[in-house]
């Protein structure tokens, strides 16, 4: 099973608010942006608003605003997060709302098993929490050092005879 990138990064978006210090203190989407590897800010602010609709996240507006935790990462199954952020996407042809186009359907067993598979994941993440996936202990990196890239020296051109 392959998750949505959009997934991976609202992952990682409440992964690095449990990494602070204050665990209620905000952060703006740009600052997000720039920690997670110079994502697009605008996109950015679609996944975090996603969270927050999901009761994950709270907003914070207006001047010095921006996204805090809304619950202790400990009390958000990481299954719940995951299957709400994926329940529109159809894993195969046939899981698709209007049945999809696969000729095979009427005698087709592997949709049952594929079916069966999705939901022992679920139940395996469900099992786990969002604290499960933060480290403890860990402390960001600056903007700064998020943002350089460590140059390598050229490859060497001269042979050894």
């Amino acid at each position: 099973m392959r998750l949505l990138a959009s997934t991976d990064i609202a992952l990682r978006v409440v992964m690095l608010l449990g990494r602070q210090e204050n665990i209620s203190a905000h952060m703006n989407v740009e600052t997000l942006a720039q920690r997670l590897g110079g994502l697009s800010r605008n996109h950015l602010h679609k996944i975090v608003q996603d969270l927050a609709a999901l009761g994950v996240l709270r907003t914070v507006r207006g001047a010095g605003g921006g996204v805090m935790l809304a619950a202790p990462l400990a009390s958000v199954r990481l299954g719940s997060v995951i299957r709400a952020l994926e329940s529109d996407q159809a894993l195969v042809e046939c899981f698709r709302a209007d049945g999809g186009a696969c000729t095979l359907t009427p005698g087709c067993k592997l949709r049952v098993i594929l079916r069966e598979a999705r939901e022992c994941f679920y139940q395996h993440l469900d099992k786990r929490t969002l604290a499960d996936c933060v480290e403890i202990g860990w402390i960001p990196p600056s903007d700064k050092a998020a943002g350089e890239v460590k140059k390598r020296a050229p490859p060497s051109r001269r042979t050894r005879r």
